[in-house]
């Protein structure tokens, strides 16, 4: 069993909109600057909870990076016989262990498994939920001074985007799939998550300016401040202009799961998708911009955008007005994922893996944001008609 895959959650949290969310739903409390929302376990109790409510014997298992959740890959002992589950994955499982926020929210929890059947049943791979001793595909549980939403899913194998050979047709091919995932997703009008509502979405960017704290280099903090400004006037202050829906919302380079073309192939191909917890109602411009952020990111280069863009535009055409955006939208992304970044080590300093795109992302933003939005968006059709029209002979 190869234990690689890298589960990546973020923080979360609600707007500040007030006490109740839509028909009179309680909001979760909002991520306070300072707050500790990550599971407190140990192995033991991993070990006791998958007995308890799955019937599993631990054959194999590891813990997974992650930022406010905890995450276990891990092998059942298939020898032993499992009262619980009917079957047992020869993939093995992941145990997601949901921080104190997420877990006030046991609707959200039903809507990405909502989400999951959904692409299931349009032949896109992820993984699948499996049930508890109750007969449900999750369960809240005490676990030290918190309690916690805790779930089962068969692992999906396979190697994650992140490290692979990126040929320009994998980025193409990136754009391409997170536009057949929105387009499964229009079915989706699941409550939990048409309100949910998490600091990593776009939609709350102007959250991230109680965190700003974190940022002691003057010249950062002035971008960010920038973006933010241009962020206010050109995309909250006409936000009724662009088309919404529900949104995959963080397709980034470990969320993405590759094959091999063929056995002893050095190519790859997309072959699935992991990690929900940001799905949400929001902007079809937003998802464009997260997996354009998270594709140059990968490659360091601003030409990936045009490639991500030709793929994701032969599924849904981008109105003229979105794309004028989308620098904005990245940058704030980017911002978005450099200051949380830096806040979430400040919490948890044993948690540092979440620092390891600080140098790539600074750099990016700085590029990005010396650029204007008529030459970067020129560069990106650019690079996105060259690659659709280049010779395959």
């Amino acid at each position: 069993m190869e234990m690689k895959t890298i589960q990546k959650k973020r923080p979360s949290a609600t707007s500040a909109e007030g006490p109740e969310g839509e028909n009179g739903h309680d909001k979760p409390e909002t991520l306070k600057p300072g707050s500790k929302i990550r599971p407190n376990v140990t192995e033991e109790d991993v070990r006791k909870l998958l007995e308890r409510l799955y019937g599993i014997i631990v054959l194999e298992m590891c813990e997974l990076d992650s930022y406010d959740d905890k995450n276990f890959l891990l092998q059942a002992d298939r020898a032993v016989k499992n009262p619980i589950l009917k079957t047992v994955s020869a993939n093995g499982y992941v145990l997601k262990i949901a921080n104190t926020l997420d877990s006030q929210d046991e609707g959200f929890f039903e809507g990405q498994r909502e989400v999951m059947e959904q692409l299931h049943g349009r032949g896109i791979h992820c993984p699948r939920p499996a049930q508890n001793i109750y007969g449900r595909y999750h369960s809240v549980e005490s676990l030290g001074d918190s309690r916690h939403v805790v779930r089962l899913l068969e692992f999906l194998p396979g190697k994650v985007f992140h490290g692979v050979p990126h040929p320009d047709r994998l980025f193409y091919q990136a754009g391409l799939f997170i536009a057949k995932i929105d387009a499964v997703l229009k079915q989706i009008n699941h409550e939990g998550i048409m309100r949910r509502q998490s600091i990593w979405m776009l939609d709350n960017f102007l959250q991230l300016k109680e965190f700003l704290y974190v940022i002691k280099d003057e010249q950062h903090k002035d971008i960010i401040e920038q973006v933010l400004e241009a962020f206010e006037k050109r995309i909250i202050a006409s936000k009724d202009q662009f088309e919404r829906g529900v949104i995959y919302g963080d397709f980034n380079e470990h969320n993405i799961i590759v094959n091999r073309k063929e056995e002893n192939s050095k190519e790859y191909d997309i072959a699935g998708i992991i990690d929900f917890g940001d799905v949400c109602h929001s902007l079809y411009v937003f998802e464009l911009a997260i997996a354009m952020t998270y594709m140059m990111l990968e490659s360091a280069d601003l030409d990936t955008g045009g490639l991500v863009l030709a793929g994701y535009g032969m599924l849904r055409l981008i109105p003229q007005h979105e794309k004028e955006v989308l620098r904005v939208a990245i940058a704030a992304r980017l911002c978005q994922s450099l200051v949380l970044g830096l806040y979430t080590s400040t919490v948890d300093e044993s948690n540092q893996y979440i620092l390891s795109s600080q140098t790539r992302g600074w750099s990016l933003l700085e590029a990005l944001w010396a650029e204007k939005d008529k030459d970067i968006l020129e560069r990106w059709d650019r690079v996105s008609e060259q690659y659709l029209t280049r010779s395959t002979k």
